[in-house]
């Protein structure tokens, strides 16, 4: 009994001597890091808001959260993972969304990137109060410059996250950040909006063109040619159904989400 109990202890030493790493259970551990437009990330047993505040320090990003799950602790390990991407696994089982700006670069071109981050409890729907992690929700000394001017671009995933933060007073912070969140929001939609429109339009046309071209080439084909381009031209005719019908079905989507944005600025 003693030597099996002396094995046992053994083999627990052996593996803390091989795998020193290795968090027990009750450690806590975090590591994040960003290089350019990908996250890395070692978390174990860390609370939310702690994860998330860590992530608003690395991408500079302003994050939510929501104030019933911001002490649940998480874990996860990615590598080399694109920043949103890299979020929804982090926090997952729980949901987030991020709004994406536009700034112009230390080359002077515009590039896209995120500005705001909210992670919520998808089941709760709109009845969501939401804690500001980073460190402009903190009280301002007077000393830190004001957070530049950002346009906005578009907002991601297809769908309208709880308000943020919740019902608070009229004219409190909480509401006046509600405000300007959803005021981004629905700037973000009308410009993609138009954008998936252009994109739709451009599309359309090219494979229209290619319709009018087997069209003329089929009235003056040989016989033994016509089956060929017949089969070619159903095909064109097929696919042009099909982005119709996706282009149709995307673009109502966004148009949805933008009047739900609408309402609820009112």
């Amino acid at each position: 009994m003693k030597q099996g109990r002396l094995y046992c202890v053994l083999s627990i030493l052996m593996i803390g001597i091989l795998l020193p790493g290795y968090p027990l259970a009750g450690d806590k551990k975090m590591r994040i890091e960003l290089d350019g437009e990908f996250l890395t990330a070692e978390i174990f047993n860390v609370p939310i808001i702690n994860v998330l505040k860590k992530i608003s320090d690395v991408c500079g990003a302003e994050v939510f959260v929501d104030s019933s799950i911001q002490n649940n602790v998480i874990s996860a390990n990615i590598h080399s993972m694109p920043v949103e991407k890299a979020v929804k696994r982090i926090v997952s089982p729980y949901s987030s969304v991020a709004v994406f700006s536009q700034r112009i670069n230390a080359n002077g071109e515009k590039e896209l990137f995120i500005s705001d981050i909210k992670v919520y409890e998808s089941s709760k729907g709109s009845n969501v109060q939401y804690v500001n992690v980073s460190r402009s929700g903190e009280p301002n000394s007077g000393n830190a410059p004001a957070k530049a001017n950002k346009s906005q671009v578009y907002q991601s995933p297809f769908r309208v996250p709880p308000p943020v933060p919740g019902v608070h007073a009229k004219g409190s912070y909480a509401e006046k950040a509600q405000k300007r969140i959803n005021e981004k929001m629905i700037e973000s939609r009308i410009k993609k909006i138009a954008y998936m429109r252009s994109k739709a339009s451009m599309e359309e046309n090219r494979v229209r063109k290619d319709i009018t071209r087997l069209k003329i080439e089929l009235s003056k084909a040989a016989l033994e040619n016509r089956r060929e381009l017949s089969a070619e031209l159903s095909a064109k005719t097929r696919e042009l159904y099909s982005l119709q019908k996706r282009n149709i079905t995307r673009i109502q989507n966004e148009e949805r989400i933008l009047r739900q944005l609408q309402a609820r600025q009112k």
